[in-house]
Order: structure tokens, then C-alpha cells, then sequence
């Protein structure tokens, strides 16, 4: 429940932007970002601001306010991110921090996998054709545990299916949180997953199918949370299309837009 200290606290009306972070959120960040990479004639708390004022608000990386750091050394720290494994341990530091806040353990039992189609803006970028959705673009694979922490994800062409790359997801996700028992997920997740999770990872599936007779959306048990965490991803308008050439920018974005995530929620107590 919110309180008027919380309220006092997160309240971003004075600031310049709305998307710049607080310093609550700065302090737990900091710490956390990798060095590789990092501007060296610019504040680094400015270069962040400047990156989730890109995804927040979905303006090409020429087109951030010039009281931002020039867009190139935004762009370039943002490659640096994308290309070192320095945010995926980031984010991870700050998924534990988060879990062991809300009094969970550190790491999951539980991982609920799912797949979103979107379509893909950038010239060059490879995209596919997904049947289901009848949409040329691009799938996000997400993981998150059972309270909607995202846990890992991968980008793939959209005619790749989710049985074949939830199999990929799912052995970093064994890698990554070793204490993970059971993977939730819905009937696209065929006998190829389920075979390669039971007998390879010797882990347990557990399928939530929608009813058959339902003409509606139906928040499913378990499952709805995913879809809470791609309705949530959504708000930053960077993730309503995938702008990126590279599939590990796509990923390093969405990851991104997830640390933001962790990071609000620690700060806010």
C-alpha cells in the first residue's frame, strides 16, 4: 500500500523529465552497472537518463533533447551494454535483491515461459513470418519467475517456434537459477519441449491451457502473470515495435526496460 512518504518520495514532477531516475533509484543502481564501456565526458546518471528517455518514450536515438548527452554516446554505451554480459548481471543482482525484498528466496522454483509477436521497424533487421499471428516480425521469449520478475529472454525471428526456442530458454534459465524445479507454459509448448525439459534438464512442465469453449480472454492460473509482464514491458513505447538490427540489441532493451522495472521497485521500499 502506498503511503504519503512513498508518494513524496517517487514523485517526479520536479524533475526535467519524467523518465530521469530518482536519486533512491540511482543509489540502487549505481553500484550495479558494469564499467566496461561507460562515457567518459558525461556523467554516467546522465547517460542512464538519457537511455530510458529512449525507451520510454520510443524517439530515435538522433532525436533525444539536447540537454541529454549527445545521442551518439548514449547509442555507444547502449552498444556496450548490449554487447558485454554486464547487464544480464546487473539485472540478475537486482532480481535477487528484489525477490529477497518481498521475502522470497533468492532464486525461483518456478518458471513461467511465454512468447510475444511484434513486428519489426528496422531496415535491415531479420524478421520472420509467424502463421498464428499472421505478423512479419520478431518473438520475445521471456522467462519470469511467479510474482512477474522477468528471469532471462531470448529474440528470435517470428516463424521460429516456442517449443524450439523455450527448449534454448529454458537450459539458461536451469544455468542461471539452478534451484528451478518446475517450467510453466501453455499448449504451444509441445512434446519436443516437454521430452527435452524432462529427460535432458530433468526438470517437470506443468501445461495451463486455455478452455476450449472460451470466446474471451481468460486470465489463466499462473500464467496471467507473464501477460502482466509483457503489458507492462509495453508502456515504454521503445518495446511496442522492435527498433534494433541485432537481435541482442532487441533482448538488451527489453532486459533494460526490466532493470528499470527492479530498480523502481527496490527504491520505492
Amino acid at each position: 500500500m502506498w503511503t504519503d512518504d512513498q508518494r513524496k518520495r517517487y514523485d517526479r514532477r520536479g524533475g526535467r523529465y519524467p523518465s530521469d531516475l530518482t536519486d533512491e533509484e540511482w543509489t540502487v543502481l549505481e553500484p550495479l552497472l558494469p564499467t566496461e564501456g561507460r562515457p567518459r565526458d558525461y556523467a554516467l546518471r546522465e547517460a542512464a537518463n538519457g537511455v530510458r528517455y529512449v525507451l520510454s518514450y520510443g524517439v530515435p536515438w538522433d532525436a533525444t533533447p539536447k540537454d541529454l548527452p549527445p545521442w551518439w554516446v548514449l547509442y555507444a554505451w547502449f552498444r556496450a551494454l548490449a554487447g558485454s554480459g554486464g547487464l544480464p548481471q546487473t539485472h540478475h543482482l537486482l532480481l535477487v535483491r528484489a525477490r529477497e525484498a518481498a521475502g522470497r528466496e533468492a532464486t525461483p522454483s518456478a518458471a513461467i515461459l511465454d512468447s510475444r509477436t511484434v513486428k519489426c521497424a528496422a531496415p535491415a533487421g531479420a524478421r520472420g513470418y509467424d502463421g498464428a499471428k499472421k505478423m512479419l516480425g520478431r518473438k520475445q521469449h521471456i522467462a519470469i519467475d511467479t510474482g512477474g520478475r522477468l528471469l532471462d529472454l531470448i529474440v528470435t525471428t517470428a516463424d521460429v517456434q516456442d517449443q524450439d526456442a523455450g527448449l534454448v530458454l529454458a537450459e539458461r534459465v536451469v544455468r542461471l537459477c539452478p534451484w528451478v524445479e518446475t517450467f510453466i507454459v501453455d499448449g504451444a509448448y509441445k512434446e519436443t519441449f516437454r521430452r527435452g525439459v524432462e529427460e535432458v534438464l530433468k526438470r517437470k512442465v506443468e501445461v495451463v491451457k486455455h478452455p476450449d469453449a472460451a470466446r474471451r480472454f481468460i486470465p489463466l492460473p499462473k500464467r496471467w502473470k507473464v501477460e502482466q509482464t509483457f503489458g507492462v514491458a509495453a508502456i515504454r513505447r521503445r518495446l511496442r515495435l522492435d527498433y534494433e538490427s541485432l537481435f541482442q540489441c532487441s533482448a538488451a532493451m527489453f532486459m533494460l526496460a526490466s532493470v528499470f522495472r527492479l530498480v523502481s521497485t527496490i527504491a520505492c521500499g
